[in-house]
Formats: structure tokens, C-alpha cells, sequence
């Protein structure tokens, strides 16, 4: 199965940390981005106001400046990548 990199911003990376931590002690295992992201979706099947709580715009920030952000730090990314 093919991979791919996503951008997060500080506060929703910030909640996905508290929700793996949750989970690593409700599984009693280490926990990836990836085990918490697709327990949210599974959820979200079962109950639905868990995935709209994680992903409502946050108060205060401009999702176009957000946008701008990532898509610059992703061209760093790039970048950097054909440095090496």
C-alpha cells in the first residue's frame, strides 16, 4: 500500500497526540498517527460527533493563512528532499 505525507496544524496535531496516548493505554501498545487516524474514522461510523468535534475549525484561526502555511512548508520539504 502506497504512503503519503500530510500537513497538521500545531492544535489538531496536539489533539491527535492526546488520542494516541488514550489509546496506548487503552491497548497497552505503542500507537501511530495511522492507528489513531483510522480508529477516529472507525468511529466516526459509530458515532459520528466524534470526527466532526476533531475536524471543526478552531476559533481564532484563518484557514487561508493555514493553507498558505502548509503549502509552503511543504515546498521547503521538497526542496530539501532534492538536496540530498
Amino acid at each position: 500500500m502506497g504512503r503519503t505525507t500530510i500537513s497538521l496544524s500545531d492544535a489538531v496535531k496536539r489533539e491527535l497526540l492526546r488520542e494516541m496516548a488514550k489509546l496506548q493505554l487503552k491497548w497497552g501498545r505503542k500507537v501511530d498517527f495511522e492507528d489513531a487516524i483510522m480508529y477516529l474514522i472507525l468511529e466516526r461510523r459509530r458515532k459520528p460527533e466524534l470526527l466532526e468535534e476533531a475536524c471543526r475549525p478552531i476559533e481564532g484561526v484563518r484557514p487561508e493563512l493555514v493553507i498558505r502555511s502548509l503549502v509552503e512548508e511543504r515546498r521547503r520539504d521538497l526542496e530539501g528532499e532534492e538536496e540530498v
